[in-house]
């Protein structure tokens, strides 16, 4: 129950942070280095076409997923753990 607690707070904070992201990058433009800027044309052509929202909703799922499973398997791992611990205790 405490790994689900801890992803639980790590997914709203992801999810805080790609609510934001957009905004805080559409206004700001920092240059890290002082090379010239390169133009990214892939990430260019997907964002006009829209489909850089399926881009993020297949990474959503594939995150979703790993998290469901980690729970998963955190549930599965205290069962045992509570059934090793109460086969102890009854000797």
């Amino acid at each position: 129950m405490k790994m689900f607690r801890i992803l639980a707070i790590c997914c709203f904070m992801l999810g805080m942070l790609l609510a934001f992201e957009p905004a805080i990058a559409q206004d700001q433009m920092v240059e890290f280095s002082s090379a010239p800027q390169q133009n990214i044309e892939m990430a260019d052509t997907l964002r006009q076409d829209g489909k850089i929202y399926v881009v993020v909703a297949v990474l959503l799922t594939v995150l979703a997923g790993v998290l469901f499973y980690l729970i998963a398997l955190d549930r599965k791992v205290g069962r045992l753990e509570k059934q090793l611990k109460d086969e102890y205790v009854n000797r």
